[in-house]
């Protein structure tokens, strides 16, 4: 972890008035707070929808400021395949990661079907989340 923990911190560290906007939907508190506490110590803001309707509002009324979407798969009212297929609707550019206790193959392909852009597995992988953290924020932006 002190590894990518160092890799954020350089490259986040040379834009001090830059801050990385990731918003998370998701309707269990206790993955949102696993997830808040693994990334709290960067320069991440985390936003929180939880369901997929709620993101898709956030998206249209604020569809550039986010750098990164982490999408749980199994939401109410509106589940994480279609929300991601609304929202790479209204803007493509985002990258969305899909984090989900369904890890297998088929539930891996319709993740990638829908347009999430990667996967994470339930229970989480810190390093896989602060690799794709640095992956699709830091060294993007």
């Amino acid at each position: 972890m002190e590894l990518y923990k160092s890799i954020i911190e350089k490259n986040t560290s040379s834009d001090e008035n830059r801050s990385y906007k990731i918003l998370v939907v998701e309707d269990d508190d206790v993955s949102y707070i696993l997830l808040n506490e693994i990334l709290s110590s960067y320069s991440v803001q985390l936003y929180r929808a939880y369901d997929g309707v709620e993101a898709i509002e956030i998206i249209q009324k604020n569809n550039s400021n986010y750098d990164l979407i982490l999408m749980d798969i199994r939401l109410p009212k509106l589940n994480g395949f279609h929300a991601t297929q609304k929202i790479k609707e209204i803007n493509p550019s985002i990258p969305i990661v899909a984090v989900t206790a369904y890890a297998h193959s088929q539930g891996i392909i319709d993740c990638y079907d829908s347009g999430c852009d990667d996967f994470i597995a339930k229970p989480f992988d810190i390093k896989k989340i602060l690799k794709i953290v640095e992956h699709y924020v830091v060294l993007r932006n």
